[in-house]
């Protein structure tokens, strides 16, 4: 096979990727993901083997490749980069005064359930340890901890309704 020359092959192929680019519904960055596109195709021209296989095929492979890997890095570099003014605006937000329970109250409550379903109800709900901490703490998993607090959820509720 000749080998064509680049603008030649860019041209055969733009239906090919612009119908890849609107498959994956890019519509916002449309150029710089035909630039993406034309990069793999570019690399894909470099690399051709004949005898491996058609181009064809191997072009749409290296092209779609290139823009899912491109996708890949905006989303998690999208992630990283959370603009400051929204780091702010989280922590200078003004929660809902917590109103504390009496000691009594909570005891009413909780004296039908069992030691570790208290261990859930005062580290977890009202000190605010996490399942991990907790589970450290008492030498268990944290799927043992979310199953205490499970079932000290339903007799709670149970307790709750019947009032």
């Amino acid at each position: 096979m000749q080998k064509s020359s680049f603008d030649q092959i860019a041209s055969s192929f733009h239906p090919l990727i612009v119908s890849m680019i609107k498959r994956f519904h890019i519509y916002k960055d449309f150029d710089e993901y035909y630039q993406v596109a034309l990069i793999g195709l570019w690399r894909a021209h470099q690399k051709f083997d004949e005898s491996k296989g058609s181009f064809s095929a191997y072009a749409y492979t290296t092209v779609r490749g290139t823009i899912l890997s491109y996708l890949k890095g905006n989303a998690l570099r999208e992630e990283r980069e959370t603009p400051a003014e929204y780091d702010l605006l989280a922590l200078n937000e003004d929660p809902a005064p917590i109103v504390p329970l009496e000691a009594d109250t909570i005891n009413q409550y909780i004296e039908h359930l069992t030691p570790r379903e208290k261990i859930y109800v005062i580290e977890y709900l009202l000190q605010g340890y996490s399942y991990k901490e907790i589970a450290y703490k008492y030498h268990v998993s944290t799927g043992a901890v979310k199953n205490w607090g499970k079932t000290a959820r339903k007799k709670l509720k149970v307790l709750l309704l019947q009032e």
